[in-house]
This record gives structure tokens, C-alpha cells and sequence, in this order.
């Protein structure tokens, strides 16, 4: 008998991970279905699993009366926050297995309590000047610039913006405010470095080091605007350093969440000069990179089967934390992205084609099509294309991100390139 016969598994929404959890539990016996509010050529999830159903991921009372029709078992998301949020709700509401308590996804999700959490258990944080809804004069007139403000609750880079004088300040704060549901606020030190991101999984209460990254960014616009992920080059170039300075401290703030089943992510900065890190932010979920891609393929275990688990079984039973190595055995990953400049796509032109060319693509995505309005800001929401490469040397993926740029062309609707794409041999140099 299979691991989930006779369970059926409603997800919600397409988003990133939809697939891979539709795979893993269909391959154990579960039957899988998927809600949203697209017809199904729009939406990659209800056409590779069992069923689907057009109801809206925000249309709670609806998708309570299915549950009750279809007998539903589990109900999960992939990483959207808003989706995994209505699966945790509608988890609570029918006594279903979720991973977390919303406790404890404010605890992590909502900076403001991630920052004290940190400074409880000793990982290095921004100064933090404020964090609250009104901010006095005696503050502001305080500040050393520069300083970054942002919501306490926000996510995809909204609301965030880099401020190196006062008047750039009072302009950010009423847009930090405007994107945050609770009404509030940070500004903290802007901390010089190399950005990165780490992600932990927690099968059977036990607490592992999955990956740690180097994040390359892109400034999509002029002046000081926050900055897209281009690429991420896996393990990190200050692994060790992050390992004997970080983790530790990291595993033990992990530990007190007293979860059973789940996966962190944090986000911070590595000041190379002063051999410093510092922590930003931190999500309870895999990050929209979803690394788990690569690390099923190099350490044969993946953080994303965990949650079907739980949503079914109440417990991890897939997941091996023995074979954890964050240096993936001496692999080098990557995950390289297209990033939209803003406007309407004219085309795409070889994509398909060159996924199958490169052998070393694990998994990619095509997040807009031809027609598709793509957005001119500074958010996760500008990133087109994104492939998951796993190489043996650093010498071919520099070849192949180099073929997948020269391969693939992304136009706007007047012809024109539309997209940012990783200049790997600038860098490498930098290593």
C-alpha cells in the first residue's frame, strides 16, 4: 500500500513548488486537486493534477463547502504567503496537519519579531533606529544615513526603500506604512556587503543546514532602489565563514520555534572586510528560489516532500537529515534568472528549446507569456525566467548560463529587449 492511498491533497494556487508537491504525492498513492481562480491553460498545477476546481485561493467559505463535498484530507500551498496563509486557516478551521501555528509564523514572517528573536539568540541584526507606526522628529534627526525603511510584514521587496538623506526618508515612510497591513514600520541600518540566504529544514523536530547562497542582484531602475536576485550560485563563497560565525545561533533560534515539520529561510548581508554578517529578514517557508530543486539532485532529499507529509500524515517520513551538505558535494548550483524591465511581451523565443539543450537545467520557469503585462518597479514580481542548474565544475556553468543567455530572446511588444540577464564571467572574477 502506498504512503498516501485513499488521501486526497487540495493545493492552492500554481505557484512555485505546486508541481513538485503534485508529483511526490501523486507518486505515494494521494489524489491531488488543485483551486484557483484560472482556467486550466493558465494554470500548470490543474493540468498535471487529478482534479481541479475554479474557485478563487482567497475565497475561504467556497472552499470550505468543497472540502466538506470532496472529502478532502490535507490542504497545502507551494511558497506564496498569501496561499500558504489560507491553507493554514482552513487547516485550523477543519483540525487538518499544517506545519506551523500562525504564532509562529508571525515570530519569523513579521521583522519586527524576527528582530528580537535574533537579538535573544545572539545572530547579528541591523542597528534598528525604529519600528513602530509614528515616528518622532527626535528620531528622524537622530538617523545616520544610510538607512533602509521597510514594513514590518511585507514581502517580494514591496515597500522597501534605501534612503541616504532625510528628505528621501519622509518620502519613504508614508510608502512603508501604505504596504503594511499592521500599520508599521523599520528603518535600520543599511549594512554594506554581499547579500546571501540560507534555508533550514526541521524534519522530526531536528534542525539542518540545507543551503547557503551567494544572491547577485540587479537594480532594475536608477538611484536607490532595492534590488532583484539575478542569479544565486550555490554553496556560498563564505560558507565556512557563515558556518562557524552564524549557524550554531541559528539552529538554536530554529530550535525554540519547538516545530515538528518545516523549512526557514533568512536573509542577510556579509561585510567581506570586517568578516561580518549581518541578518535582515526571515520567511517559515521555502524561499521563491525553491533550492530543494538542486539539492534532490546532488544530496538525494528534498525539504519540499516534507510538507505533503505533514499535510497527510501529521509527520515528516521522507526526509533523511543525515544526507544533508550545504557544499553539495562539491557541485556548483544556480539558479539564474530573466528579469522584466517593465512592459507588455512581444515574444519569447526558445525557451523550450533550450532546456532540452542544456543538460544541466533541473527545472525552470516561464512566469509570463506573450501578451502579459510585466510590471516597472523593483519587486520579485519583475523576474520572467528562471532556470535551476546543476554543474560539476564552475568552468560549465559559466558555459551554460552563457548558452541560456545567447539562446533565448525576451521582446517587448515593439521588438525591443526586455530583460536583465546574469553576466557570469563578471561575476566570477569577483570570487
Amino acid at each position: 500500500m502506498k504512503l498516501f492511498e485513499g488521501k486526497k491533497l487540495l493545493l492552492l494556487g500554481s505557484n512555485v513548488g505546486t508541481l513538485d508537491l503534485i508529483r511526490y504525492a501523486k507518486a505515494n498513492g494521494a489524489y491531488t486537486i488543485v483551486a484557483d481562480n484560472l482556467p486550466v491553460e493558465k494554470s500548470f498545477g490543474k493540468q498535471y493534477s487529478d482534479d481541479n476546481v475554479f474557485i478563487s485561493t482567497g475565497d475561504i467559505e467556497q472552499l470550505k463547502d468543497y472540502i466538506i463535498k470532496t472529502g478532502i484530507n490535507g490542504v497545502f500551498a507551494g511558497v506564496s504567503e498569501f496561499n500558504l496563509l489560507n491553507a493554514m486557516s482552513l487547516c485550523n478551521y477543519f483540525g487538518f496537519p499544517f506545519y506551523c501555528t500562525r504564532y509562529q509564523w508571525d515570530l519569523i514572517e513579521n521583522k519586527e519579531n524576527f528582530r528580537h528573536l535574533c537579538q535573544e539568540y545572539g545572530v547579528p541584526t541591523p542597528k534598528t533606529y525604529f519600528c513602530g507606526q509614528q515616528i518622532s522628529d527626535a528620531i528622524i534627526n537622530a538617523i545616520d544615513y544610510p538607512v533602509i525603511v521597510k514594513p514590518v510584514d511585507s514581502s517580494a521587496s514591496i515597500g522597501i526603500t534605501i534612503c541616504r538623506n532625510r528628505d528621501s526618508l519622509l518620502h519613504a515612510i508614508p510608502n512603508a506604512l501604505n504596504n503594511s497591513e499592521k500599520g508599521r514600520i523599520i528603518i535600520e541600518e543599511f549594512f554594506e556587503g554581499e547579500e546571501f540566504s540560507a534555508h533550514y529544514t526541521i524534519a522530526n523536530g531536528k534542525v539542518t543546514l540545507s543551503c547557503v547562497d551567494n544572491r547577485i542582484p540587479v537594480a532594475v531602475n536608477e538611484g536607490d532602489v532595492t534590488t532583484i536576485p539575478l542569479a544565486r550560485v550555490y554553496p556560498s563563497t563564505f560558507i565556512q565563514e557563515y558556518i562557524n560565525q552564524i549557524n550554531a545561533n541559528m539552529i538554536s533560534l530554529c530550535e525554540s520555534l519547538h516545530m515538528e515539520t518545516g523549512v526557514l529561510f533568512i536573509q542577510g548581508l556579509y561585510n567581506k572586510r570586517k568578516k561580518l554578517f549581518s541578518i535582515f529578514e526571515a520567511g517559515l517557508r521555502c524561499a521563491g528560489e525553491a533550492p530543494y530543486r538542486f539539492i534532490e539532485r546532488v544530496n538525494g532529499i528534498s525539504f519540499m516532500n516534507i510538507f505533503a507529509d505533514h499535510a497527510l500524515l501529521g509527520k515528516s517520513v521522507s526526509f533523511d537529515s543525515s544526507k544533508e551538505d550545504p557544499f553539495l558535494k562539491g557541485k556548483v548550483c544556480c539558479i539564474t534568472s530573466f528579469v522584466s524591465k517593465g512592459g507588455t511581451v512581444g515574444k519569447i523565443c526558445n525557451f523550450n528549446e533550450t532546456v532540452e539543450r542544456v543538460p544541466s537545467i533541473v527545472d525552470s520557469e516561464c512566469r509570463y507569456h506573450e501578451g502579459d503585462m510585466t510590471p516597472n518597479g523593483n519587486t520579485l514580481r519583475q523576474i520572467m525566467l528562471r532556470f535551476a542548474l546543476v554543474c560539476n565544475t564552475k568552468d560549465q556553468l559559466i558555459e551554460d548560463v552563457e548558452k541560456i543567455n545567447r539562446s533565448i530572446e525576451v521582446t517587448n511588444k515593439n521588438g525591443q529587449p526586455m530583460c536583465c540577464t546574469f553576466d557570469i564571467r563578471k561575476y566570477f572574477p569577483s570570487l
